[in-house]
């Protein structure tokens, strides 16, 4: 039985292959003659990652056809009306196999400018994932690659040796798949009309378009400013300090979780809550409503999302800002001078809590300057702005992204006066 499966599957893949790529060829080409749209209708996806949806919906509201064409949705932390289209929803009429290679050609018709990850367009798994450039220029597309982490680390080419090993510890097996990963990330750095890598840029890309501390926007009218603004320091009162350990290793949990173990063991009152499993409406109720501090990550350089959350609640974020060549040329070259995320690393973690700890009106400061630098660079407006630009380049109205957040040379920056904080390079100053 095995034998006979085996072979059936061997006989349709023998036809299967120069099939597809006949139709897909005729079928970019066809698309090519068409006349094109005066206003391009944008497409996000296809791995079903939160940013996504972001996205989508800040250029939406600029007036574009914008919508995430995505394989599925993590139902655990998103809900359904996220999400556009679903390949999960579509081709009901065919076996699972084929929906790849269909919702490949469908967003090749309804779609002209793709915002992808290193994953590609549906096809990343297949044999025909280094043919969607090809198919995507013979139909006149333009393609944006910008990465999330798992697409695109290949572990040998990541410069922080300290980010090498936790990754390990949380993703053990894709050290064994760097060779894969290796070429997809080389493939779209040479294809991409456009990449736009955030702080993963030094990271064995080769290339960056756009120099930014992060690709990452939130809606920020989903993400209210904390009311809270506790006076506890500790000893009058509890402080609650906030993590989500999704990534065990790669930020760190075990050094917060002992951090917080020795400020109690001193006598601080302090309660942690951990974010786990739970909806992203339960996460904003409690950066909202519950947090004093929310520690991100201290193993690798920068912030992510949940920092973004954290900063958008009007909360001090503590992330790890210690790595100079990663960090030095965003202060010198985008906006990150003015960004009050507090640094934080394993070995300096419990003086920068006890601080932070003792000190409730430096967490009042802390968290105004964090929503005030999200509403300047973070929120949809900031997205629509640098998505805006990026397609001026693609339609030629631009000669470059290099300078677009310069803080001399750029003109996003200096559209408002800058963010004041208390910190000196991220760090508390005594």
């Amino acid at each position: 039985m095995k034998l006979l499966k085996k072979l059936v599957t061997s006989i349709v893949t023998f036809f299967w292959i120069p099939l597809y790529f006949i139709v897909a060829t005729c079928w970019a080409a066809t698309i090519g003659l068409r006349k094109r749209r005066q206003k391009p209708a944008l497409v996000w996806g296809s791995t079903p990652i939160i940013n996504n949806s972001y996205w989508a919906r800040a250029m939406k509201s600029s007036g574009f056809i914008s919508e995430t064409y995505t394989t599925d949705f993590y139902s655990s932390i998103n809900k359904r009306e996220d999400w556009d289209r679903l390949l999960s929803e579509e081709f009901s009429w065919a076996l699972h196999p084929m929906k790849p290679y269909l919702g490949f050609l469908s967003g090749l018709w309804s779609y002209d400018l793709f915002f992808l990850s290193f994953d590609g367009f549906f096809l990343g798994n297949t044999p025909f994932q280094f043919f969607q450039s090809f198919w995507f220029r013979l139909a006149g597309k333009k393609v944006v690659v910008m990465p999330y982490g798992s697409d695109s680390y290949v572990y040998r080419n990541i410069r922080s040796t300290g980010l090498i090993h936790g990754l390990m510890m949380s993703y053990p097996k894709a050290a064994l798949k760097q060779d894969t990963i290796q070429k997809q990330v080389s493939y779209w750095s040479k294809n991409a009309d456009v990449l736009f890598s955030g702080i993963m840029g030094p990271d064995g890309f080769g290339r960056w378009d756009v120099l930014a501390p992060t690709i990452l926007y939130i809606d920020l009218d989903q993400w209210k400013p904390s009311n809270r603004k506790s006076n506890a320091d500790g000893v009058n009162g509890s402080v609650r300090i906030v993590h989500a350990p999704n990534h065990r290793g790669f930020k760190g949990s075990e050094f917060i979780l002992d951090s917080i173990k020795k400020l109690q063991a001193e006598g601080l009152k302090i309660e942690l809550i951990l974010l786990e499993k739970l909806q992203n409406s339960r996460v904003k109720e409690i950066l909202n409503e519950e947090a004093d501090i929310l520690v991100e990550q201290l193993i690798a350089t920068g912030h992510g999302m949940n920092g973004l959350e954290g900063l958008a609640s009007g909360i001090p974020v503590i992330s790890n800002m210690e790595d100079e060549s990663y960090i030095l040329p965003l202060r010198r070259w985008s906006y990150f001078e003015e960004c009050p995320i507090v640094s934080g690393t394993p070995e300096n973690l419990v003086d920068v809590l006890r601080k932070l700890i003792t000190h409730p009106q430096l967490r009042n400061q802390l968290g105004d300057a964090g929503r005030n630098y999200v509403e300047k660079y973070h929120g949809l407006d900031s997205a629509r702005f640098v998505f805006g630009e990026i397609i001026e380049f693609l339609q030629g109205n631009r000669e470059s992204l290099i300078n677009l957040f310069h803080p001399l040379l750029g003109e996003y920056p200096n559209r408002s006066p800058k963010i004041v904080h208390p910190l000196v390079k991220n760090r508390i100053v005594d």
